[in-house]
């Protein structure tokens, strides 16, 4: 059955929605249901605002366990299938990889791979300084088990202690601030000059 959503809804948000909801029912049914959590923005809107944030409904993070990493790369066909296009692939298309970007409908997917370092989770972020400097950036968070959450229509994982979490990722998490820059993450604890951006590209 098709979904339905209130006339009061943004265009970009319904269709945020109607993504998600797609790529949530796509994922319970791979060998990958119960193992990917909400991240980023979306923990944020589900913690401050009991839903999507409204600046931000085209962009959305995921996270998965790095024992998952096979696992993972496994159901990229059953993605594309449900039309999940494999835009971007980091650091590099070749290598090992820290996290893989999809697109669908002019929605971004991107899900970062965890390492579990003692009680940290340790992951990796990319981006350019001026003069287009590719920068990667080793982040550090506090290593948590999983719960369920509800958020749009749908039951799906998170971190036990969110809050925890997004002062990690942001400080203060409760003020908005659609401003926001993720490479002023106050959990990073080492920048490297070593990523070559045009190398991360999959498709255009």
């Amino acid at each position: 059955m098709a979904t339905t959503f209130p006339a009061a809804l943004s265009p970009g948000k319904t269709r945020a929605i109607r993504n998600l909801h797609v790529l949530h029912d796509v994922l319970e049914a791979t060998e990958m249901a119960g193992r990917i959590w909400i991240f980023g923005g979306l923990l944020l809107g589900w913690t401050r605002e009991g839903d999507l944030l409204g600046h931000d409904c085209d962009d959305f993070d995921f996270a998965y366990h790095d024992d998952d990493a096979e696992r993972f790369e496994s159901i990229f066909p059953t993605l594309a299938e449900a039309g999940f296009e494999l835009h971007r692939r980091f650091p590099h298309v070749t290598g090992v990889a820290t996290e893989h970007a999809f697109r669908r409908d002019g929605v971004k997917f991107d899900f970062f791979r965890l390492e579990t370092h003692g009680d940290r989770f340790r992951y990796c972020s990319y981006g350019l300084y001026a003069g287009g400097r590719g920068i990667t950036n080793v982040i550090e968070i506090p290593a948590q088990p999983l719960e369920e959450c509800r958020l749009i229509g749908r039951t799906w994982l998170k971190v036990r202690d969110h809050e925890a979490e997004l002062e990690a990722l942001y400080g203060d998490w409760r003020t908005p601030r659609p401003n926001w820059d993720y490479m002023h993450n106050p959990s990073i604890v080492e920048q490297r000059q070593d990523w070559d951006e045009p190398r991360s590209y999959v498709t255009p």
